[in-house]
């Protein structure tokens, strides 16, 4: 079955069939079908039934007819069947992945740093510590934002007033152009999602982290509520140092106020990061060593089985996927996304991903993109790709954790290598 066999079929129901699987699918029971079309409610089961051999229901299927039918259309139908009867046989509209996963997501797979908790439920005890500070480092489209949505909405839950901001809409020229054109930036955009505060403070142009601290103060003064800074891709200024140094030093400020102000106990702040800052911070005005640190990693195997499953795929498929692509999130999701929506065997998946004709061509051209943009980044991932085995670049420091931020590579100690089968064999040709 695909989209336009299923259509196909659809489309060439009698009115009658239409009704009554529009009936059950909207949650009617038997009785309210058979008094909605008129009919004997014993017959309501057989034509059910016949209507599910019009979609290629075979009795050899693992499923039952009456829930074939509602994974059929929960696939290719779904604004027909509604959510409570999808919950009930355990299926799920499969959208394709490359957005942040909603927060009702079947999905969504938590992760561990330690085995007596999951890495959702720390940040949640973390936030409602005072003046307490969550560092989420993790590569691109590794779940960051997935997860800061999460923290988000437990700050709401805990009637907290929750402040999202993703860096990359900071950076622009009049933003970037000095320092305090970003803070003022910074502290506009963070106003502007509060509620109304009037300041009576005049802002210092020539001393734009004190102006913003004594607004922010006056901020928490006046709202007397717990306030959770969710800030978002902060490594987008890493490429500033002079913007970086203060920035990163007044949230270092923040942070330690708690330990001296009653009123800084109400900020609790998370920042989220693709890789780690190696501008020249001083130890003690940096807030990449303190607080909690949470770096997510990829999928193990046993997560990655849970998601297969959450797709209604077997389980056979795990190995072979995870050796092309490792745990990687979004390829793995991507990859189960075409299995069912695609009708993708996993050999057809995986003899084409690492080619132009692949399931991963778009994510692959993208990546391939940047790097003939950046030649230094370029040079350095075919040094890493020739190795053939982990290496280590000491004089390409800069490169390599670019390499890192995009999920290219993955650093062990000092040795670095390319973080899956996927990226070594598409990068070895295009890049050769």
């Amino acid at each position: 079955m695909n989209q336009e066999i299923f259509d196909h079929i659809y489309s060439n129901l009698s009115d009658n069939d239409k009704n009554i699987i529009q009936l059950r699918l909207s949650g009617k029971k038997y009785q309210e079908i058979a008094q909605s079309m008129s009919f004997d409610q014993s017959s309501v089961g057989r034509k059910l039934k016949a209507i599910a051999k019009k979609f290629k229901y075979s009795p050899e299927s693992n499923l039952e007819w009456n829930e074939y039918l509602v994974q059929i259309f929960t696939q290719y139908k779904p604004n027909l069947v509604i959510n409570e009867l999808q919950e009930d046989y355990g299926f799920h509209q499969i959208i394709m992945p490359g957005r942040p996963e909603k927060l009702d997501s079947p999905f969504y797979i938590e992760r561990h740093r330690i085995k007596r908790c999951t890495i959702e439920s720390e940040c949640y005890e973390a936030i409602e510590q005072p003046g307490s500070l969550v560092r989420i480092k993790a590569p691109s489209r590794m779940g960051k934002t997935s997860l800061m949505q999460r923290i988000q909405a437990k700050a709401k839950q805990n009637t907290y007033l929750p402040v999202y901001l993703r860096f990359d809409t900071l950076i622009e020229p009049q933003n970037i152009s000095s320092i305090n054109n970003f803070i003022q930036a910074f502290n506009k955009n963070i106003k502007s999602q509060l509620p109304d505060v009037k300041s009576g403070l005049t802002w210092d142009d020539n001393n734009a982290k004190i102006s913003c601290t004594q607004e922010f103060k006056e901020l928490l003064i006046h709202l007397q509520k717990n306030v959770v800074l969710l800030l978002d891709e902060v490594n987008e200024i890493f490429n500033y140092p002079e913007i970086s140094k203060n920035f990163f030093a007044m949230l270092r400020s923040w942070y330690e106020e708690s330990n001296n102000s009653e009123i800084w106990e109400n900020l609790r702040m998370v920042i989220a990061y693709s890789t780690e800052y190696h501008g020249k911070l001083d130890i003690y005005q940096s807030p990449f060593n303190v607080g909690l640190p949470i770096e997510l990693k990829e999928f193990t195997k046993d997560e990655v089985a849970n998601l297969t499953f959450r797709h209604q795929l077997e389980a056979e498929i795990v190995n072979p996927l995870m050796e092309m692509v490792g745990g990687h999130p979004y390829l793995v999701r991507l990859g189960l996304y075409k299995m069912v929506q695609d009708e993708l065997k996993i050999e057809e998946l995986l003899k084409e991903a690492p080619t132009e004709s692949g399931i991963y061509q778009d994510h692959l051209s993208m990546l391939l993109e940047i790097m003939e943009e950046n030649p230094k980044i370029k040079a350095v991932f075919c040094e890493i790709l020739k190795a053939n085995s982990p290496v280590r670049l000491p004089n390409k420091n800069r490169e390599v954790r670019q390499l890192e931020a995009m999920g290219l590579i993955t650093i062990k100690g000092d040795l670095a290598e390319p973080r899956c089968q996927l990226y070594q064999q598409y990068f070895q040709y295009c890049l050769s």
